[in-house]
């Protein structure tokens, strides 16, 4: 199964969180599965370190290389996530855009997405979810 993990579970996952579901961990973790995160969540996270809204235990550079190693691959952003992005429906109570962009990009490649956020369940009928 091809997978996108959603920003807090990144984080999660990396962190050896209890917040992470066993499931989830043991999906991340299958080697049958190939397990992606967006280059929007590096963005997203860069952005919150900036802000001061959070702290990572280790620096940005050596998260993304711990991501690397445990076999987690980057996908960037191409020209169809962001028609696909503008594609998706528009809910009142979810406009976050990297949110959107991270649903665009696992609708576009057809990839599962991992996430704990109740608003991914907005699109359930679009990508599938796993948690």
């Amino acid at each position: 199964m091809k997978i996108l993990l959603d920003t807090h579970t990144l984080l999660w996952f990396l962190e050896d969180s209890p917040r992470l579901s066993k499931r989830t961990k043991k999906m991340i973790e299958t080697f049958e599965n190939d397990i992606y995160v967006s280059v929007t969540s590096w963005f997203e996270i860069s952005v919150k370190i900036s802000i001061g809204k959070l702290e990572l235990p280790d620096s940005l550079r050596e998260t993304i290389s711990k991501s690397t190693l445990s076999q987690i691959e980057t996908i960037g952003i191409t020209e169809n996530h962001t028609v696909t992005y503008g594609q998706l429906p528009v809910f009142d109570n979810h406009k976050d855009p990297f949110d959107r962009m991270i649903l665009a990009t696992a609708l576009t490649e057809g990839y599962a997405l991992i996430s704990a956020d109740p608003k991914f369940s907005l699109y359930n009928k679009l990508v599938q979810l796993v948690w």
